[in-house]
């Protein structure tokens, strides 16, 4: 069964939602039939030497979920640990739109956005 995550004073969650965020999730989600939530994920690779990873998906067994705004994340136990205080967020400006993933750990990021170092 997936371990749900709440918020409580003083713990750093995993993994936050801003609310334009969590709406542009649910629009998107709309169009994925079976799909539960969004998945956020650590893979290895990319420029460097991490890289993040967003799908539609169903809750895994070992899987923190989390729900904010109406949205679920799922994150499974092993990028947690490079999850933890992370907030995606979605961005709209004279650049483009799309998400924008600030994670307090990474230590160095890549032009893309999509790698990082920690």
């Amino acid at each position: 069964m997936a371990e749900t995550t709440t918020t409580t004073e003083g713990t750093t969650q995993i993994v936050g939602l801003t609310e334009s965020a969590a709406g542009e999730v649910k629009r998107l989600l709309a169009d994925e039939p079976g799909k539960e939530g969004l998945r956020l994920e650590i893979r290895g690779g990319g420029c460097s030497g991490m890289s993040y990873g967003l799908s539609f998906d169903k809750a895994q067994e070992k899987d923190h979920v989390i729900e904010q705004h109406g949205v679920k994340v799922f994150v499974d136990p092993k990028s947690a640990i490079y999850l933890k205080g992370t907030v995606l967020d979605y961005e709209q400006g004279l650049e483009g739109k799309g998400f924008v993933i600030k994670n307090p750990q990474a230590k160095g990021n890549c032009g893309c956005g999509n790698s990082f170092s920690v």
